[in-house]
């Protein structure tokens, strides 16, 4: 009987033992999370369209990486109905950023359990886009130093004027760049 006992003590021990195990993996296991803070958009006049989005990359693993990139992928429609999609490169300077927007150095450190979150500003030419085009969203799109992806999403910009700060503004859709 004794024997029987301390065998489904042991056996209780083993599961809880294993529990444990499997949550700290869990821990390990590569994941990267991204939200949205704000996100706009302005121009200095005769000067190339930008837009900007505030980013908090968190990385809720023990283990440490960096986002060594970021992508900015616009979804628009073509007059003749036609879907499209355009990608641009983040750059860390340009023209006249607003007072608020400091652009995010990549590649940015993000330790085990750690945070980092900045502005990912994005260029857009003037001849982009044809005339007519229609857009319908901006991702941006984050990799990091172990191959995960994430990706945030905006439909409206923020219309920052190049002299004021940006919170002064009101919402403005930016469907005509």
């Amino acid at each position: 009987m004794f024997a029987l006992l301390v065998a489904l003590s042991n056996r209780n021990t083993s599961r809880h033992a294993l529990a444990l195990s499997l949550q700290q993996e869990d821990r390990r296991a590569a994941r990267l999370t991204v939200t949205l803070d704000d996100s706009a958009s302005w121009r200095r006049q005769d000067a190339p369209r930008w837009v900007g989005m505030k980013i908090l990359a968190v990385n809720p693993t023990d283990r440490d990486a960096a986002v060594v990139s970021a992508d900015l992928h616009i979804a628009y429609t073509l007059q003749s109905g036609h879907a499209m999609a355009v990608k641009v490169r983040h750059e860390t300077t340009g023209d006249a950023f607003p007072t608020e927007v400091d652009a995010l150095d990549l590649p940015a450190r993000l330790q085990a359990n750690g945070a980092v979150a900045g502005w990912l500003t994005f260029r857009l030419p003037a001849d982009l886009f044809p005339a007519g085009a229609g857009i319908h969203r901006y991702d941006a799109v984050l990799q990091d130093s172990r191959g995960i992806a994430a990706t945030v999403s905006a439909s409206v910009l923020r219309e920052a004027g190049h002299d004021q700060r940006a919170d002064d503004q009101e919402t403005a859709d930016e469907t005509d760049t």
